[in-house]
């Protein structure tokens, strides 16, 4: 169609669109992309200025109605120091098809299709999917890596289906094969061994089902130096409604709309039982996840007191790099949210006792491999309200390594413990409704009791003794709330600066002497 793409950054070609190896490094492309790529969710640096976009490898992939797809692996340099890879593979295709954030560039001598995001094109999810079947013609420059689970998801391959992208995840774009596979493909690439991949193939070879997606593979890149880079990882669908932010807030809605706020009401009853089944589920993760004693990646290790200094030392780094941010970001909040921050502010000394007294109480317990970035977002409720986890590449912010470590498993149920914060402050309507308020009110503290609760018992009553005595778990758990609390702060001012006081009235009551859910006590 001519005409198409007006206001397009163009894109002039010294050649065919199947010679893009050749001319794309070095043509206009990285330019442009410097201004489309933070357009995306998943461009994660948001807050940095790039300073250079460089095309530093791409593998064709002859699957494109109209030529090749290009997997391209970008180079990102920022002004402040630094770089990232990202991952956009590149094709010909109408505006229709060219994702969330639009087409990126067209190329006056193409009529017919506008440069767009790959991923969204339906032939590069099946090209890819094809490199893990044996004897396909691959580029040079990709493996398949393969779990035992690998050949019975290959055979549950929908034959005619057309696979579906989402496009509104926050560092992926995952492709839907049918209704049987997923095909999970990775924006901010890191050299190294993938968390999400280790931990799914450590758990496909496990006797007992864990509560995740069957995984059976992966695909893999390289670098110029010969480092690896996971590009994609496959994964069974699991039937579900939702994931557990959306399952909840969605039966919250229903329950104010109704106006019956009783215990009893089935509406209050189900998500009851779905957050004490989420509170054992996640017990089960756990107990898989340190099942293997002699697993050099996965066997369980003393929690020590090097350990806690270690976490004490980085929540008070934090803390001081936190305050400079609200220091800065403070003059162009609203005045409420100036208060908090100055009440806030005022309270470094309880904070600095608090970290002494949990720093002596925390003695106990073990460190595993643990999710490391854990909240109802992160969980799928399955069709009979069951829970299945998603998602082990660990908090985005910390490098490959870090998010490899051990540690206690107390870090996953504080990141839960603050996501029913989280999703309390959004069930709140903008008009003033007191009764609802004082529901929530209530409501919090004994659901994150029920969560806290439940996962505590199926761990005491697992085979794996992870856990310490009662005062020690109760501190180590301060510490890591306190943690997520000070990450979340962080985050907000980065990227939703409104919602700097939910982490902030969070991190007060805790400091305070209230647990998790804003009841007395920690536990």
């Amino acid at each position: 169609m001519t005409g198409r793409g007006e206001g397009l950054p163009l894109l002039d070609t010294p050649d065919s669109w199947e010679d893009f190896v050749s001319w794309g490094p070095s043509s206009a492309l990285p330019a442009i992309l410097r201004e489309y790529l933070p357009r995306y969710r998943w461009f994660g640096d948001k807050s940095r200025q790039i300073d250079e976009v460089r095309i530093e490898s791409v593998l064709p992939l002859e699957v494109g109605k109209n030529g090749p797809v290009f997997l391209c692996v970008l180079s990102v340099t920022f002004q402040e120091g630094g770089a990232r890879r990202y991952f956009l593979p590149l094709g010909l295709g109408s505006e229709t098809q060219s994702g969330p954030a639009g087409p990126v560039a067209r190329i006056p001598s193409v009529d017919s299709a506008v440069v767009v995001d790959a991923l969204f094109l339906p032939e590069t999810g099946n090209g890819l999917l094809d490199l893990f079947f044996p004897g396909e013609d691959r580029p040079g420059g990709i493996r398949p890596v393969s779990t035992p689970l690998l050949p019975g998801l290959l055979d549950s391959r929908p034959l005619a289906a057309s696979p579906r992208a989402f496009g509104g995840e926050q560092s992926n774009t995952s492709l839907l094969f049918g209704r049987s596979l997923i095909l999970k493909c990775y924006r901010n690439l890191e050299t190294g061994t993938n968390p999400d991949l280790e931990v799914g193939a450590f758990l496909a070879e496990a006797k007992t089902p864990a509560p995740i997606p069957p995984t059976g593979g992966a695909l893999v890149s390289f670098t110029p130096e010969g480092r690896s880079l996971t590009i994609a990882l496959l994964q069974g669908f699991v039937e579900n409604q939702g994931d557990g932010w959306s399952f909840l807030l969605g039966r919250l809605e229903e329950i104010r709309s109704r106006g019956v706020l009783e215990d009893n009401d089935a509406g209050v009853a189900r998500i009851a039982r779905w957050i004490g089944t989420l509170g054992e589920r996640t017990a089960d993760l756990h107990q898989s996840l340190g099942r293997d004693p002699d697993h050099p990646d996965f066997a369980p290790a003393p929690l020590t007191g090097d350990d806690i200094d270690e976490l004490v030392f980085g929540i008070e780094t934090r803390h001081e790099r936190v305050m400079r941010m609200l220091a800065k970001t403070r003059p162009v909040l609203p005045p409420g949210l100036q208060e908090r921050i100055d009440r806030f502010s005022g309270m470094a000394g309880l904070l600095g006792r608090t970290l002494v007294s949990c720093r002596r109480a925390g003695r106990g317990g073990w460190r595993i491999r643990c999710h490391g970035d854990l909240h109802l977002g992160q969980v799928l409720v399955t069709a009979g309200d069951d829970a299945v986890f998603l998602d082990f590449e660990g908090e985005p912010a910390l490098p490959i390594d870090e998010r490899r470590k051990k540690s206690s498993p107390l870090i996953d149920v504080a990141g839960m413990l603050r996501s029913f914060h989280y999703l309390v402050a959004s069930s709140r309507p903008e008009e003033s409704d007191e009764r609802w308020e004082r529901w929530l009110s209530a409501w919090l503290p004994a659901q994150s009791r029920r969560f806290w609760e439940s996962w505590r018992r199926r761990m005491d009553s697992g085979t794996v003794r992870l856990l310490g005595e009662e005062e020690p778990t109760n501190a180590l758990l301060t510490l890591f709330l306190i943690r997520k609390c000070l990450y979340e702060i962080e985050y907000e001012i980065n990227n939703r600066p409104a919602w700097i006081g939910i982490p902030l009235e969070g991190l007060q009551a805790l400091l305070e002497g209230k647990g998790p859910g804003g009841e007395d006590g920690s536990s």
